[in-house]
């Protein structure tokens, strides 16, 4: 068996024969079309007859998953999505950061992979329009969810993002100044980025992180949208259902806009009277949402009770147990796990390891244990986007989750173990155990909040 070379960060590297587009992956990710080359131990044994085979029936996808841990693909003697063209000259190393211009110009022509900051490169830009965006991203298999690479979505997500942040600055002033919001628009919106969650729930999650915002307010309700939809879809709910979550979570806080401003931006602790406004949010809300005559069934019961809590704790009617329901209950959950990542007048972020914990300590208090189970196992102990310290004294940010070794995702090392940034980022699977300088495997070390080491996202990951 043949062996990938290795670069001073321990990286595995693609090989293979000129002309060839040879690549080492997990067996778990073998697709029907792809074209096995070689796998991680002698074909002697194996089920397989031949040394080289295309993968072209759900039996030998089995068998690959049984025997094997990794394999390689060839993806020029692949078929279908996983087909790339025969490199030009695949002895020499093939560039990591080629202009975005290129990177449209050959992902679209031959279906080339695109680098992650390379899609960041082209997000940088304003993006693409959404015709182009589909067109480079290809179309995924629509009867197999998550076929898209995250680099791939975030350049088809990047003008749908766009759009959500149109709709919602456009919910702002209809609600400022007396109108009637059009929650269509807003449906319609939220579909729109549910599709992107179907497709790789990664992207809009980095996208997100990339946004700069003038205010909270903004942020709050298109991260919470974002998160809601990406658990729904983990929870295998209908499109119906998770829609009408992340519409939910667009509006749950809408009635804040009719908020005194020494509320919403006061540093300190408020006052019984200053709560008591602030909860008031929640019929705000509801009175905004009414002004449609036919509002989607079940989103004012989800806007309504979003603050309740198990033990009766919560507001406006202390609420206990099941009769909050499941819904209100995730976007309660989600409500407060966004609060507690995002930079607030009154508090610091937390990590995204440090949010869960506390989540953890009001797991059968405040929210049922299915709910936050269920939202952990979803999100990762380190969610695309998340920074994290590696036992390398390196730092990094999460690109993709691996969704069958949470513990293990793909990261771009952005500061070296000095803490010096690395003027060319390298990335790194950790599911292929790459070597530290020292000879031992990469892990990682421990989450870290946004903005630590003076790492700003749109200024560090876009420039």
């Amino acid at each position: 068996m043949g062996k990938g070379g290795a670069t001073g960060s321990g990286r595995p590297e693609a090989e293979g024969k000129p002309g060839g587009r040879r690549e080492l992956i997990a067996a778990t990710d073998a697709r029907l079309g792809m074209f096995v080359v070689e796998l991680d131990r002698p074909w002697i044994g194996t089920p397989f007859l031949m040394q080289g085979f295309l993968i072209d029936d759900a039996r030998t996808l089995e068998q690959l998953g049984e025997c094997c841990r990794f394999i390689y693909i060839d993806r020029s003697r692949s078929v279908g999505e996983h087909y790339a063209p025969p490199q030009e000259d695949a002895g020499m190393p093939q560039p990591r950061h080629a202009a975005a211009g290129r990177a449209v110009s050959d992902a679209g022509a031959g279906g080339n992979q695109l680098g992650f900051m390379e899609a960041l490169a082209i997000v940088r830009k304003g993006g693409l329009d959404a015709a182009a965006a589909r067109r480079l991203a290809g179309e995924a298999i629509a009867d197999r969810p998550e076929t898209q690479s995250v680099e791939r979505e975030l350049v088809r997500a990047s003008p749908v993002m766009a759009e959500a942040e149109a709709v919602f600055e456009q919910v702002i002033a209809d609600v400022r100044e007396n109108r009637k919001p059009d929650i269509i628009q807003v449906t319609e919106s939220v579909d729109d980025m549910l599709q992107s969650v179907k497709r790789n729930p990664d992207a809009l999650l980095w996208l997100i992180r990339l946004k700069q915002y003038d205010r909270y307010s903004y942020h709050h309700a298109l991260d919470v949208t974002v998160h809601l939809l990406v658990f729904a879809h983990c929870m295998g709910f209908s499109e119906d259902g998770a829609t009408v979550l992340g519409v939910a979570g667009m509006m749950q806080d809408i009635g804040k806009i009719r908020l005194p401003e020494r509320v919403l931006q006061k540093a300190g602790r408020l006052s019984r009277l200053e709560m008591e406004i602030a909860k008031s949010h929640v019929d705000f809300s509801i009175e905004i949402i009414r002004q449609d005559p036919n509002p989607m069934p079940g989103l004012i019961e989800i806007v309504s009770r979003h603050h309740e809590r198990i033990d009766g704790s919560g507001y406006p009617d202390g609420l206990r147990g099941a009769a909050i329901g499941l819904r209100a209950e995730m976007a309660g959950l989600v409500d407060t796990f966004c609060a507690m990542t995002s930079k607030r007048a009154y508090d610091e972020p937390l990590s995204t390891q440090r949010a869960l914990e506390a989540l953890v300590r009001l797991r059968e208090t405040r929210f049922s244990g299915n709910v936050v189970d269920g939202f952990i196992q979803c999100i990762g102990l380190y969610p695309a986007g998340t920074l994290v310290e590696l036992n390398s004294g390196e730092v990094a940010v999460v690109i993709a989750q691996n969704r069958v070794r949470r513990m293990q995702p793909r990261v771009l090392v952005l500061l070296c173990a000095d803490k010096t940034p690395n003027r060319h980022p390298p990335t790194l699977d950790l599911l292929y155990s790459p070597l530290t300088p020292a000879g031992e495997p990469y892990r990682i070390l421990r989450a870290l909040p946004s903005g630590a080491y003076g790492i700003n996202s749109s200024e560090f990951y876009l420039s």
